[in-house]
């Protein structure tokens, strides 16, 4: 009864009770359903189930021929399908954590033309929502989510090409039977609309739920309760015993973009942007003088950043007009001059820059540590509910962006025996891409919520705290990996005792990896408080994180805020 009392709570347009009217409705061919057709058709995988497991006699209740599913189903002609990732997005709150979807791959289709498949993905309709309202919405269940079956191709070209997003695809090991469940159930699905919520059924729970109609004897929904991330339900799935098959990476075009860059030399990077800026330069006697593998390498790079282009000019309606030919003339002489030169560049790994997702550390972390404030010890318990920030390991996450949602920390004083609490963070977000010439990206950081502002007359005060930062990054290879930011902003602060204050402000500081799993970061902030009293603050903060295990790692701080200074050394779990 699993299976079919989960259909019954999904496919909702049915206008039937109780089970004798849902058998009566198989018998009629009145028409049900978002699209009016005879219960049978509107619900192919329910009453096929139900018809397996009764065994209706067909003198008794014949079958009504569902033409329209039919030529559905053979449009899709799907014999399996991929469980696709792509990673996080920054600039949109609805894609923080990722993205998940199911490419249906069609029978024989070679992986050469993967891309001409259709795929499904759950979306939120959060038209005319903006700001506040559209968290509020997200997290209320405000939007109406839905499913939908587009090209597979065309969400590449926007995740890959226009959002630069590194896309991860897992073979699924689906028999026919569990695709036609599946297959029949989608049918069932469309135009149907369900409450999206952000944090729990959303796109990525909501593919679980039709897996287990795929295969009812997995119980994978069910797993979690108030929050779910794409990342986690990839973890699920490809922990489960014989679910997963092969792993293919599909590296965003920026990713590739960086790739080449990084592997050229200095004069190298200078060809390189005197072709981005004129491809006449391919016959200039500097090209020719190089090697042909690096030639290769030079006009694989301008192809990629001209192909980026046009698929995101094309995306903001652009790329018409008397522009169009010029470019497309510009490609062809590229392909014409990578064509001439007849060999493959010079090896280097093209490779995603967000890792797969399932082998990082889980989404959610607590933590337990002992520290002093100002000659006072305490012990400090902390809580986050996702999802990732710079100092923890890069493997699967990019390694330069972080989000941090809802955390919180609370320290005990064994001194007095009072409990407070001494951070929470609403969000937290970093985006550090190090500056390259040729793919141009700001580095920013954004965050709000209540942060420690102490002082000597009061050691534990707290203040609500928001700031916006936008500035540059860059990285050195030497001796090891070190990213250094420079980026002024403005901050809000208020509390503590004090009238609320503002001002512009500008913060520097570095994040060095002396070895995979070992990050230390240094970090200075210095805010002019112009705005509801004038006063100057400088903070700094000393900090590294040491990965013992996968989800288990040992951080410590030392902080200097204002006048006051701490330390504070602990364990943090991810679970």
């Amino acid at each position: 009864m699993t299976h079919v009392s989960f259909l019954l709570r999904r496919a909702r347009p049915i206008p039937l009770p109780n089970w004798p009217a849902t058998l009566a409705a198989f018998f009629s061919a009145a028409p049900v359903g978002a699209h009016p057709q005879p219960a049978q058709c509107a619900f192919v995988a329910r009453y096929a189930w139900l018809r397996q497991e009764l065994g209706f006699d067909p003198r008794r209740l014949p079958e009504h021929s569902c033409e329209a599913y039919s030529r559905w189903k053979a449009e899709l002609d799907a014999e399996t399908a991929t469980f696709v990732f792509t990673s996080a997005y920054l600039n949109n709150p609805a894609s923080l954590f990722g993205h998940t979807l199911l490419r249906l791959d069609r029978r024989g289709e070679p992986a050469s033309t993967q891309l001409l498949a259709y795929a499904v993905s759950y979306a939120a309709d959060d038209s005319g929502s903006t700001g506040l309202m559209y968290g509020i919405k997200g997290i209320a269940g405000g939007f109406t989510g839905y499913f939908e079956l587009q090209s597979y191709d065309r969400l590449v070209r926007t995740y890959s090409d226009i959002e630069n997003r590194d896309i991860w695809e897992y073979r699924l090991n689906l028999t026919p039977g569990q695709m036609a469940r599946l297959v029949a159930h989608l049918w069932e699905l469309r135009e149907v609309r369900f409450d999206y919520y952000f944090f729990s059924e959303n796109c990525a729970w909501q593919l679980l739920t039709l897996l287990e109609v795929a295969d009812p004897s997995r119980v994978l929904s069910d797993r979690f309760a108030l929050w779910v991330a794409p990342p986690d339900v990839l973890r699920l799935i490809n922990a489960e015993a014989g679910l997963v098959g092969s792993v293919t990476p599909r590296p965003a075009r920026g990713s590739a973009i960086r790739r080449r860059y990084a592997a050229l030399d200095a004069p190298e990077r200078v060809q390189a942007q005197a072709i981005r800026a004129d491809v006449g330069q391919v016959e200039s006697p500097a090209f020719q003088a190089l090697a042909p593998d690096r030639q290769a390498l030079l006009l694989d790079l301008a192809l990629d950043l001209r192909q980026r282009g046009g698929a995101a000019g094309k995306g903001k309606g652009e790329g018409e007009g008397a522009a169009a030919p010029r470019a497309d003339e510009d490609v062809h002489r590229l392909l014409a001059a990578r064509s001439a030169v007849g060999q493959a560049a010079s090896s280097f790994a093209i490779a995603p820059y967000a890792g797969r997702p399932e082998a990082g550390h889980a989404s959610h972390r607590i933590g337990l540590a002992l520290g002093q404030r100002a000659d006072q010890g305490f012990i400090e318990l902390s809580a986050r509910a996702s999802f990732h920030d710079l100092l923890e390991a890069d493997a699967g996450y990019a390694p330069e962006a972080a989000i941090e949602l809802l955390g919180a920390s609370f320290r005990h004083s064994p001194e007095t025996g009072r409990t407070r609490l001494n951070e929470l963070t609403l969000i937290a977000i970093e985006s550090m891409p190090p500056f390259n010439p040729l793919l141009p990206r700001p580095a920013w950081r954004a965050q709000a919520g209540w942060a420690p502002s102490p002082r000597r007359d009061c050691p534990g005060c707290l203040a609500f705290r928001a700031q916006a930062q936008a500035g540059l990054a860059t990285e050195t290879r030497w001796p090891w990996r070190i990213l250094w930011f420079a980026l002024p902003g403005l901050e809000f602060e208020d509390g503590a005792g004090r009238p609320a204050r503002a001002g512009p402000g500008f913060s520097a500081g570095l994040i060095a990896e002396p070895r995979a799993g070992w990050k230390v970061a240094a970090r200075v902030t210095r805010t002019a408080y112009r705005w509801g009293g004038s006063s100057d603050e400088t903070r700094w903060t000393l900090s590294q994180h040491y990965t013992l295990q996968r989800d288990l790692a040992l951080r410590a701080e030392w902080k200097q805020l204002g006048d006051i200074r701490e330390f504070v050394v602990g364990l943090q779990v991810y679970f």
